[in-house]
């Protein structure tokens, strides 16, 4: 992990650190890195954490005296262009990158953000590292929650660019840097995604082109590994990976394949399916069968660890599954995060039909939106055309008004007024200004390089490979190439009013079995966390934030959460539990800033209660 520092303070926290857990220091001119090795060329020392997918091509352009060393190579590119050297690297990385000459560091977040960086301001320096935990253990005092923040990540899921759950805690945007120097900390932006028209072609050719880049980042995704496999369910974007690493002669081994299964609650499993691909691609399947969920130690665990609640509840399905890979000689894990996004519909297309006058065409859009089907309701086709249509042409001030209204009128929520007003001044620009094109590839492309920045996946999933003890990799997530090659596919061929994502569909017609190729359905494990959340460990959390101590109350509106608390809103939609679980993650993030052995109470009383129901 790269936990570094700039500026006297900072390196003062670093020493310090280093010397008590008997850690190497790498300095070069105002920087240090903990336990980091760099490699020195031509007045620049770099340091690389992470995957570079091109790391032979710039070996072969820019050399480097270290014998392999592509730390080396990567300084030598500094030597001969200058801190636009790190612009040309590809894969989930960070790369730090100090100009020996002029005393100043660049730290780059790689173009799609498959690595987290964060960092902390101290004097005219700052503490920078993937994980807040790292930086919270460095600093004399724990920094406060941002009140903005914490009920951000409840209302809406995630937090925005640039924020953390930390008041004085920030996170570098992907395709972003921190510069580092006498003048202080600044940040630049290094790439944005740009316009250059659609790719030509029949619709086969193109769909027969998004297959074969896409084989070609599960490639790229499984370079360097001893033994890949795939995190492999019965959805279309895992069985992608899975023809990919046939179609590239990977995935020989013992394990090829991973999959949870669960016979006992029919609506989630889709062990016939993964069978079925496994089959068909030639992968060898291990399953691993669960028969009783327990969402909740897993979730304490992170917490414990990483002074962050949890992004998903799904930690309980995926730890057996990483352990029996371990166990197997599994190095590398694949796995489809990010299909859905990457492969499916831009609906803003609508907009820019709106927007040249072809009114009957932005209608018939409506129509042809991914599930729509047949027979659709007419006031579902309007709804749809507002959202993607007429609430972009609309002149700026009428929109925020608009939001300010649905802002103050959010039936139900869990928010005061006031806090509300305070989410949708954080919303005022949904697309990227730094976008230039029509409004469809705007919007697609601020999703695809930003939208899941902004719900925190890459330090959830940096954070969730850690714990497992095996390196993660996200063909569809963290690629540029297969993005560049998705933004360039014409708009109008992802409309399908059967299927969602159909020019990938097409383009895998004989790679994966038809029955999942033209699935419609897609399985979920809300079910799982229904059924504990309606037993014991449900009753616990209900019990922990009813208590007039939770400190998650001063965050929300006192009858909102009363009624969430009742068995009667328990039960009535899988949205409620979700929300549920996110508050009370929340609630024990809090009272673990309090009281660190917090944790433990919690897991005692859990114990307890185990204990009670089976006597």
């Amino acid at each position: 992990m790269l936990i570094g520092g700039w500026g006297t303070r900072s390196v003062e926290l670093l020493e310090r650190s280093a010397a008590g857990a008997a850690q190497g220091l790498d300095r070069a001119g105002s920087l240090a890195l903990i336990g980091a090795a760099g490699a020195t060329e031509g007045g620049w020392r770099c340091w690389l954490a992470g995957q570079v997918t091109n790391g032979e091509e710039v070996r072969r352009r820019f050399g480097g005296s270290g014998s392999g060393d592509l730390s080396a190579a990567i300084a030598g590119a500094h030597a001969h262009l200058g801190r636009s050297a790190g612009d040309l690297l590809r894969g989930a990385f960070l790369l730090v990158a100090v100009d020996l000459r002029r005393d100043i560091a660049f730290i780059s977040r790689d173009h799609l953000g498959g690595r987290p960086l964060v960092y902390v301001r101290l004097g005219d320096g700052a503490l920078f590292g993937e994980h807040e935990r790292d930086l919270i253990a460095l600093l004399p005092s724990s920094p406060t929650p941002d009140r903005l923040m914490v009920q951000h990540w409840i209302e809406r899921g995630g937090i925005p660019s640039g924020r953390t759950l930390y008041r004085d805690l920030h996170r570098v945007s992907p395709a972003h840097r921190l510069a580092l120097s006498r003048q202080g900390v600044a940040i630049e932006r290094y790439w944005a995604p740009r316009y250059a028209g659609t790719s030509p072609g029949s619709p086969r050719e193109i769909s027969e082109r998004l297959r074969d880049e896409a084989f070609a980042a599960v490639d790229r995704a499984a370079t360097g590994s001893s033994q890949v496999a795939v995190r492999l369910s019965g959805g279309l974007d895992s069985a992608c990976v899975a023809a990919g690493l046939k179609a590239r002669g990977r995935g020989q081994g013992r394990a090829a394949a991973l999959s949870a299964v669960f016979p006992n609650h029919p609506q989630t499993d889709e062990s016939g399916l993964i069978e079925a691909t496994a089959r068909y691609t030639g992968l060898a399947v291990e399953e691993v069968r669960f028969d009783r969920a327990s969402v909740l130690p897993p979730a304490l665990g992170h917490i414990e660890r990483w002074g962050l609640p949890p992004v998903t509840p799904n930690l309980f399905v995926w730890e057996p599954v990483f352990d029996r890979a371990r166990r197997l000689g599994v190095d590398v894990m694949l796995d489809g995060e990010g299909g859905d996004q990457l492969f499916g519909v831009a609906p803003f297309l609508i907009a820019d039909r709106l927007r040249s006058g072809r009114l009957f065409s932005a209608w018939s859009l409506t129509g042809r939106l991914p599930g729509i089907r047949d027979h659709v309701d007419p006031w579902v086709r309007l709804r749809a055309l507002r959202v993607y249509g007429l609430g972009d042409v609309v002149p700026a001030g009428l929109r925020w008004r608009r939001r300010r209204r649905a802002a103050l009128r959010t039936p139900g929520s869990l928010l005061a007024p006031e806090d509300m007003l305070a989410l949708a001044e954080l919303d005022e620009d949904p697309a990227d200004e730094s976008l230039e094109g029509p409004r469809w590839w705007r919007a697609l492309a601020a999703d695809l390089t930003s939208g899941g920045d902004e719900l925190g996946v890459s330090g959830h999933l940096r954070r969730e490979a850690i714990d497992n003890g095996m390196e993660r990799r996200h063909p569809f997530l963290f690629d540029l190439d297969l993005v560049e090659t998705a933004l360039a596919i014409p708009p109008h061929l992802q409309f399908d009013p059967m299927r969602d994502r159909p020019v990938l569909r097409d383009g895998l017609d004989g790679y994966i079995p038809d029955e999942v190729r033209v699935r419609h359905g897609k399985s979920y494990f809300t079910p799982l966390l229904l059924t504990a959340l309606a037993g014991r460990e449900g009753d616990l959390l209900v019990e922990t934030l009813a208590g007039r101590d939770a400190p998650i109350r001063s965050y929300l509106q006192r009858d909102s959460l009363e009624w969430l608390l009742s068995r009667d809103g328990l039960e009535r939609a899988p949205s409620v539990a979700l929300r549920l679980w996110t508050i009370a993650m929340a609630d024990i993030w809090l009272r673990t800033l309090e009281r660190p052995g917090y944790i433990s109470e919690l897991v005692e009383k859990a114990s307890a209660g185990d204990g009670e129901a089976a006597a």
